[in-house]
């Protein structure tokens, strides 16, 4: 009777154990590129992608570029960062991409809304 106890202890805990295990997959919400009629902001759509995705912790005022709330302007249009003659070649849009190998990166529509302000002629407004 003790032997047979134990075994449905062990059991029970085994089975409690393996329904435990949960694996949560991650899926990138779909969300419809932007109107390229609609003209973007920089200081509040594509300033927050920045400070959103950590890019800041990476990129303080002490690290170029400055990609800090106020001055990631300024040190992206400095630095060359934007090509406005070939905006799929503008190092921030490329470097953060999707599909590259940078520690930091946008998400597919970060991506296309950094590439369409470049498109617009990577205003400061």
């Amino acid at each position: 009777m003790k032997k047979l106890l134990t075994i449905g202890i062990i059991m029970a805990t085994l089975i409690m154990f393996m329904n435990s295990c949960e694996y949560k997959f991650i899926v990138e919400p779909v969300i419809p590129p932007p109107d390229p009629t609609d003209t973007i902001s920089f200081s509040l759509e594509i300033e927050p992608i920045f400070t959103d995705n950590g890019c800041v912790g990476c990129h303080p005022g002490s690290h170029s570029p400055d990609l800090t709330v106020g001055n990631a302007y300024n040190s992206i249009i400095s630095t060359g960062l934007v090509n406005t003659d070939d905006s799929e070649l503008s190092i921030i849009y490329v470097k953060p991409s999707p599909t590259e190998n940078h520690f930091g990166k946008y998400t597919t529509s970060q991506a296309s809304l950094v590439l369409l302000w470049i498109e617009q002629g990577a205003l400061d407004n």
